[in-house]
């Protein structure tokens, strides 16, 4: 068996019948019982990680994630994490210390998960598992290999029914914030949200939370004295940004002076979440500062390229989507006069508000398309995405491609002045994807 060959296995359980918890989460027990179920044919891996850290939230999990990696890795411990959905490669979803899984390390693992699955299908008294809780029971048999001590694990959807959620234990909790996303999965409005998210809060752990919104931490603190926790409501008021350009951004927090390869406001409000989860933990300050520098994050307004400057971004949500304007507007105010914007979107997301949003831009230029690498993920029709910009931005060059290379080669035709930067935003897959062109 070939890496090839191990992932069409993986990917054929799509096409069995099955109880989905994205389509179906109102009977949501049994998506972490059968998930248990199988965990314990594979000899409960998830209980050979000695620590875990549980992280959740609209926006910023994913950041949040590589800094605590880096930090926990800084500090000498053996870390593991997981990002969820993976941008290019099925690999990118568990990193231990600064290495992806190998495609060697994913077709042993399959071999191993496969003679398990049959004699799943024999006993278990559940459905077939989805396709996210087959990667997190084949992740916990990786970092469970791999010996890891800390594992920092993000949630795919949600929390309280999330396939992470089947952890036995937690050092921590984190929340980054809550906002309209997966609405009409998770919940209807934002309290409801809140409340599917607070449920990563287990008895034993510390929890964390930089949102404001008073009737959101109400609901948190519930969870969290029901289970006889803290919750640690980080505030972002108290720090001063001394450098913010294209080369990162510095700030002072609590009299200390912290350094970020990353651009943007809004990661700096990460990267204070993270060290005050690293606080709590009893890492020295000298060395969360060290892995706050080391973090790299592909596609979080990365630049890829230069002449001309193409960042790729994967915001794909309004919250997400706020953020990158700011930092555009912060870019934009300075070097670069003209933007040019890649964009696409999933089919499941409301992209009438992000598309307005996305207007104040005042882009040059707009190429609308989709991905084309992830075939289980329903896009917005690129048709659809010029009409809506269209309606905003009447007078403006709108094109439709349904190659996204297609787009990047046009685009920048437009972006001949120096003075010119492409955004590729609205979709992890899209700018994943473009990541490949343009590296290769």
């Amino acid at each position: 068996m070939n890496f090839a060959e191990a992932y069409n296995y993986l990917l054929s359980f799509q096409n069995l019948p099955r109880k989905e918890y994205m389509n179906d989460p109102r009977h949501c027990q049994i998506y972490l019982k059968r998930l248990q179920f199988f965990l314990n044919i594979l000899g409960n891996p998830e209980k050979k990680i000695p620590h875990y850290i549980h992280i959740t939230g609209t926006s910023g999990k994913g950041s949040v994630v590589s800094f605590l990696h880096s930090i926990l890795h800084s500090a000498g411990k053996k870390v593991g994490s997981t990002q969820s959905p993976h941008p290019t490669t099925i690999l990118e979803r568990w990193k231990v210390g600064d290495h992806d899984m190998t495609e060697d390390e994913f077709v042993k693992l399959i071999k191993f998960v496969k003679p398990k699955l049959d004699e799943y299908t024999k006993k278990s008294p559940y459905d077939m598992l989805s396709f996210f809780e087959l990667i997190e029971a084949i992740g916990f048999v990786y970092f469970a290999n791999k010996k890891v001590e800390w594992l920092v694990l993000e949630t795919g959807c949600g929390g309280r029914y999330d396939s992470t959620n089947v952890i036995p234990y937690k050092d921590v909790a984190v929340i980054t914030n809550v906002g309209l996303d997966h609405v009409g999965i998770i919940g209807n409005n934002r309290e409801e949200i809140a409340y599917e998210k607070a449920g990563i809060i287990k008895k034993g752990c510390q929890a964390f939370t930089m949102e404001k919104n008073k009737k959101i931490l109400d609901i948190f603190e519930k969870e969290a004295k029901r289970n006889k926790v803290t919750l640690h409501q980080i505030s972002d008021n108290k720090y001063q940004i001394t450098k913010s350009d294209l080369t990162g951004t510095s700030f002072i927090y609590k009299n200390l002076e912290y350094n970020l390869k990353n651009i943007g406001d809004h990661q700096t409000r990460n990267a204070i979440l993270s060290i005050e989860v690293s606080i709590a933990l009893n890492i020295p300050l000298p060395t969360i500062k060290r892995g706050l520098k080391k973090t790299v994050q592909p596609l979080r307004m990365e630049i890829i390229s230069n002449n001309p400057l193409v960042i790729l971004d994967g915001a794909h949500n309004q919250d997400k989507i706020k953020t990158t304007i700011e930092t555009i507007q912060l870019i934009n105010s300075s070097t670069y006069k003209q933007i040019h914007l890649i964009v696409g979107f999933s089919g499941n997301k409301d992209i009438k508000k992000m598309i307005k949003l996305l207007a104040k831009l005042e882009p040059e230029s707009i190429a609308c398309t989709r991905n084309t690498v992830n075939h289980f993920r329903k896009v917005a029709s690129p048709q659809d995405i010029a009409k809506l910009f269209r309606k905003n931005l009447s007078k403006n060059k709108i094109e439709i491609f349904l190659d996204p290379e297609d787009a990047l080669t046009w685009s920048r035709k437009q972006a001949k002045k120096s003075n010119s930067l492409i955004l590729v935003t609205g979709s992890i897959f899209l700018s994943g994807q473009l990541s490949k062109t343009i590296k290769n």
